[in-house]
């Protein structure tokens, strides 16, 4: 019997396999109903073990989401009988596609999400917006199996579906602009190949997008400006950083594409821009530090935090004298509030990889993938003796052991700076000090 449960077990995840795609279009949706879960899944077989495999026994928190697997996959098979394409099964594979992303089943969740989506198209019409949460999930389990080029399709779809409903000059385009200019940095950070550039080229294309529609707006709210502002810093930073001859690469490319009409219309004009790039992102960091400091809302972490941050933009460009000048005012201004204590262990009480903005980027985010590593780090910012690199997953999440993604986290500190580890007023070095970072936003 458990050979018969292992078998069917397997079988029931090559049926659920996400599709693979091409730039033309998705595969087709496959219209078989699908059996219900069994209860537990079997152990995975040691390496240096050939003992047999034992199925342990289900937990109650196992058993409960089972139950409610099996619940949606009942309810479905009910609307399913009444024709392929029932609105109501529409929400019913939406739940599923969730339940399972929340087991770490994100190849099945992907699967019900895009026949969610499918049927949507049949009764709403290809390009209503009523598809976009279950894209939205269908690009959340794709980071979550570091599917790097079906994230950047399933973006350019979603961006279509906005620009259709919305039009190209609407300011609600402008967190979807930003949203997909950091998508596009974290593809150029993982891509190794010669079309990287074209991921850089579309960030600055779609960011400044952004800026023109905010800039447009007399009633844009602040933090939304800081947001863009602070992405539009972060990628001059990487044009700063950029090398190679990749430059000359088309902005015809599949990456270029998926900016949907924002794609810089020629990337030279993008290698002769990045010698500007301190300037512009000090500009940025700037304009921060005067909406924080005008904005009633914000508190006294933004406004110094603001102020670190343009700080931490001297640094990053070797700006040493001019950015521990800054460091130090903001320091004396964090002492001479009413709370002091918190403010300095938030800022400046633990080393913290530069650029800060990029550990993440929205309030509440969790990175799909990151990495840690223990680093000493130097009273002036630099790390060094990287050791003790490991993927940390979340529950749930299948490890992607990509061979680069050591070479790719000691890379990343060895270009990067560290905000100075401040005590009594003076920069000094840490030993050991652990470092995350996010590859997969």
């Amino acid at each position: 019997m458990l050979l018969f449960a292992l078998l069917a077990i397997w079988l029931g995840a090559k049926a659920w396999a996400e599709p693979e795609h091409s730039s033309a279009g998705l595969a087709p949706i496959n219209p078989q109903g699908i059996a219900p879960l069994p209860f537990s899944e079997p152990a995975h077989q040691s390496a240096r073990s050939k003992s047999s495999v034992r199925v342990p026994a289900p937990s109650p928190s196992a058993q409960q989401s089972t139950s409610l697997l099996n619940a949606h996959y009942a309810t479905l098979s009910n609307y399913e009988a009444e024709g392929p394409y029932h609105q109501n099964a529409s929400e019913v594979l939406y739940s599923l596609g969730l339940a399972l992303q929340q087991r770490g089943q994100h190849h099945a969740a992907v699967q019900a999400l895009r026949r969610a989506m499918h049927i949507n198209r049949v009764n709403d019409g290809l390009n209503s917006l009523s598809q976009a949460p279950m894209l939205r999930g269908i690009i959340e389990s794709q980071k979550s199996l570091a599917r790097i080029e079906h994230v950047t399709f399933s973006y350019k779809q979603f961006l279509g579906l906005h620009i259709n409903t919305y039009g190209k000059h609407d300011p609600r385009l402008i967190p979807l602009l930003n949203e997909l200019s950091m998508w596009h940095l974290d593809a150029y950070q993982f891509d190794d190949s010669e079309t990287r550039v074209d991921h850089l080229t579309s960030a600055y294309s779609l960011v400044v997008s952004a800026l023109k529609l905010s800039d447009a707006q007399t009633s844009t709210d602040a933090s939304t400006q800081i947001e863009v502002l602070r992405s539009a810093a972060l990628i001059n930073f990487f044009l700063s950083r950029h090398k190679g001859d990749e430059w000359s690469s088309s902005t015809d490319s599949f990456y270029s594409l998926s900016a949907d009409g924002f794609a810089t219309a020629n990337p030279q004009r993008t290698r002769i821009l990045s010698g500007a790039s301190f300037r512009r992102g000090r500009i940025c960091h700037e304009r921060i530090v005067e909406l924080t400091a005008n904005d009633a809302n914000a508190s006294l972490y933004d406004k110094f935090q603001a102020q670190a941050e343009l700080a931490d933009w001297y640094l990053l460009f070797n700006h040493r004298t001019e950015a521990m000048a800054r460091y130090q005012q903001v320091i004396a201004a964090i002492a001479a509030s009413d709370q002091a204590e918190t403010l300095h262990r938030q800022l400046f009480a633990t080393p913290l990889l530069l650029p800060a903005l990029r550990m993440e980027s929205r309030p509440g985010a969790i990175a799909s993938l990151f990495m840690n590593a223990d680093v000493d780090i130097s009273r002036r910012g630099w790390g060094k003796h990287i050791d003790a690199i490991e993927e940390t997953r979340l529950p749930g999440q299948s490890p992607v052991n990509n061979k680069y993604l050591r070479y790719k986290m000691v890379d990343a500190i060895k270009g990067a700076r560290f905000r100075p580890y401040f005590v009594d007023n003076k920069a000094i070095g840490i030993n050991d000090a652990t470092v995350t970072l996010p590859f997969i936003h």
